[in-house]
């Protein structure tokens, strides 16, 4: 048996240090806002022309277009992020890009504008309070009926404690990423990632917490320590093996998978690790401590 709980404080000292650089990364070093929230234009065109990158950004200077980003996403595929642009300068630049390469061929163009990227934004924090509720709630009503004094309520609040630990040690490394590799950003893509992460990670937290309300209710005169630690390791190799069977799909989606999807995945892949960390390490713990701390 692996002293998780005995051991507890190791771990949440490592976690609290985790969450402060974290904080430390976001407030310092910033995030990359994607087009959905700041606003701006994405054009995903197609060609062959071993010089297309390298034209496009030539096109954008002699035009005095600032601020632009270029990816190639495939072989042939490119994408362009810009600032808004009108019908009409967007027709002027398509009409430049198909003069300087011969097979350019513009397979989507959207732009979102400031007033739409600021209602998404809105939109996008009130999904995470809102699913953050939703959990308490949740976790409160299934375990409605534990024995006296384990209160349903800690199961919820220790659990979304677990899932706030995961989304911004999540956000802190995302934004590391961006800003010294300039590859990801924070979009609607990142958002949906960050939900992912927050059902599987509470999956896994109700997993652990079942088992300890079975033992405590088959031995409720045992300490909540060692019910934990019992509930922990029992439920230790189940969780690690769920985690591998997805960390291992979402490597080769990361490997193989296009451009378009890649930040996503990597950010699914760092916040999954994390939310299997928490499971073990940080959210039983937390209600542990919690619990013995009010019954003293």
């Amino acid at each position: 048996m692996f002293n998780i709980i005995k051991k507890s404080n190791y771990w949440l000292v490592f976690s609290g240090i985790l969450m402060a650089l974290s904080i430390f990364f976001i407030a310092v070093l910033g995030l990359r806002w994607g087009v959905d929230y700041k606003g701006g234009t994405i054009i995903e065109a197609t060609s062959a022309d071993p010089e297309k990158l390298s034209s496009i950004e030539s096109i954008f200077k002699k035009k005095e277009i600032t601020g632009f980003q270029i990816k190639q996403a495939s072989n042939n595929q490119i994408i362009i992020k810009l600032p808004v642009i009108d019908n009409e300068k967007h027709n002027e630049l398509t009409s430049a890009f198909k003069e300087k390469i011969s097979d350019y061929s513009e397979t989507s163009y959207s732009s979102v504008g400031p007033v739409i990227s600021e209602d998404l934004t809105r939109r996008s924090i009130m999904a995470v309070i809102l699913a953050s509720l939703g959990i308490i709630i949740y976790i409160a009503y299934a375990f409605r009926k534990l024995p006296k004094p384990l209160s349903p309520w800690r199961f919820g609040i220790s659990a979304v404690i677990a899932i706030i630990h995961d989304l911004l040690i999540t956000t802190g490394i995302v934004a590391v990423i961006g800003y010294y590799a300039s590859w990801m950003e924070i979009d609607v893509l990142f958002i949906t990632a960050l939900l992912t992460i927050m059902g599987f990670s509470v999956h896994d937290t109700i997993v652990v917490y079942d088992r300890l309300r079975e033992n405590f209710l088959h031995n409720p005169h045992q300490k909540i320590e060692v019910t934990a630690e019992e509930s922990v390791n029992q439920t230790l190799a189940r969780s690690i093996n769920t985690s591998l069977t997805v960390l291992v799909v979402l490597a080769a989606l990361f490997i193989l998978g296009g451009e378009s999807i890649r930040h996503f995945v990597l950010t699914l892949i760092i916040g999954i690790a994390f939310g299997t960390y928490s499971s073990i390490f940080v959210a039983t713990a937390i209600l542990s401590k919690w619990h013995a701390k009010t019954s003293r």
